[in-house]
Order: C-alpha cells, then structure tokens, then sequence
C-alpha cells in the first residue's frame, strides 16, 4: 500500500471534496503531510484519515471552523467546546422557530383584504376612557357596559360596535372612545353618553382570528397604508365586524382595521366606499 495518498483518493476516502481539502490546507486546518517535489500534488497520509473524518463529522454539526481548530489544539477541552456549541445552537433554533411563527403570521395578515372607506356618520352609545398600556381591559369592560344598557332599554343596535383610539396623550397615557352604533331616540345614563361619530376617511384592513392576535395586524396595515402614499392621522378604529353572537369559533372572528386619514391625503377621484355599501 502506497505511503501516501493523493488528493483525489484521500477525497474518496474522507467524504471531503478536493476543494475544501484545498480550502482547509490554505487556512492550516488540515494540511497534507507532504507535496511531489516533481508534480506539486498534495499528499495525505492515512494516518490523517480519521481526522479528516471527525472534521467533516464536526461542520454537520454545523461547528464553526475556529471552534474545530480549538478541538484539534486542545483536545481535553473537547465536552465543554461541544456543550457550547449545542446551546448555541438551541438559541439559534429557538430563534429561528420565532421568526417562522412570525413568518408565518405576517404571511396570513398580508392576505387581509384592504380598502378605502368613508367611515359613516352614526348616533352612538360611548364611553371615553383613558388608555394605560398594558391595561387594555377598561375596553371590553366598557363595550360590555354599553351592550348591557342597551339590553335594558331596548335599544336597537344599527352597525357593529368599536373603539377609536385617539393619537397624542400624555406620557403613557392616551384617550379611547369605546362606541355602540344605536337607531331611534336614546338617552345617556352615567358615563355613557350619546352623541354623533363624525366618521371620515379612513384606510381599513379586516384581520379574521381571535381578537388576542389583532394587535400585529396594525403594523401591517400602517405599512400597507404608507406603501400607497396614504397620509396617516395617527388615531385607529377597531371595528368588530363579525364575533360572538355571529360565530362561537374566535379563528373566525372578523376585525376591521382602520387608519384615519388626512382629509387632503385623497385626490378627487380616489373612490371611497361607504360602509353601509
């Protein structure tokens, strides 16, 4: 049996390519034992086999080619080099999950249907109150309250309930105005007042699931709304299309989006849907 190997054989042997046997000599991983004086061939010795292999093994293992040099270098150090490695790559693949979940949810929300509406002037039901994040609570309680009295006086309910989520504030703090939509004559009680939505141009995803994941639907509407050159106020409406008592199945649940618009942000003939169409 030869002394040595060349190349092309040692590559046969190893499971590594002559260019990356090439690649790992030029960087001082793994250079041959020796060169043909009168060819220049690389040439390995099968004593470099079991190396070559355990190298291969380690860049599977997706082992950076620094941390393979410290394995070959300091072999004692072999358990801790490889228990670092493996909880960097659980980091990696924790990371990596996320951003498919992620993935995942921008590509559904991408596929919410848009469009531009003349949000409608109503008589409403509404209860004003000071938004505190995280304390989002104080906006189904208030919508329960209005659902309630309207129960009790008989109400009738003339479009799906919402909430406008004023812009400014002050620090942390801003304004919501939490509405129910009411025909014929009704009368305030408490802190729920009436009074006339003014309505106004308005730019509207509807995000369908469970109102728990509507809050990353925002983002992508806003982005969808400036990618068309809209100009943003800055306040939001979060109209409740389609929910209980419509659908028990909260994956079915339907959520309108709005942004309102600048009222100069729309040329003459940008059509504008109404909501009653």
């Amino acid at each position: 049996m030869a002394r040595y190997l060349l190349i092309s054989q040692f590559a046969q042997l190893t499971g590594l390519p002559p260019k990356t046997l090439r690649y790992y000599d030029d960087i001082g991983l793994l250079c041959p034992q020796g060169t043909d004086q009168a060819s220049g061939y690389r040439q390995y010795s099968v004593s470099q086999v079991s190396l070559a292999i355990h190298i291969r093994h380690w860049r599977q293992m997706g082992l950076p080619v620094s941390e393979i040099q410290r394995l070959i270098q300091t072999p004692e150090h072999t358990a801790a080099i490889l228990g670092q490695h493996k909880a960097r790559l659980q980091t990696e693949i924790a990371e990596r999950e996320a951003a498919l979940s992620s993935l995942h949810t921008f590509l559904k929300e991408k596929t919410m249907e848009y469009r531009l509406e003349q949000l409608p002037t109503q008589q409403v039901l509404v209860i004003r109150e000071t938004l505190q994040p995280p304390h989002y609570e104080v906006i189904p309680q208030a919508l329960q309250e209005l659902m309630a009295y309207k129960h009790a006086q008989n109400y009738s309910v003339s479009a799906p309930s919402f909430f406008v989520h004023h812009a400014g504030g002050e620090g942390e703090t801003s304004v919501v105005e939490v509405f129910l939509p009411v025909t014929g004559t009704v009368q305030p009680s408490g802190r729920i007042q009436v009074q006339t939505f003014e309505g106004g141009p308005a730019f509207i995803g509807r995000f369908v699931g469970p109102y728990e994941k509507t809050g990353a639907a925002y983002s992508v509407v806003a982005e969808e709304a400036l990618r068309r050159g809209l100009k943003l106020t800055g306040s939001t409406a979060e109209i409740y299309v389609k929910s209980v008592p419509h659908t028990p199945d909260p994956n079915a649940y339907e959520t309108d989006i709005a942004f309102f618009l600048e009222p100069d942000c729309l040329d003459k003939d940008t059509p504008l849907a109404s909501q009653h169409e």
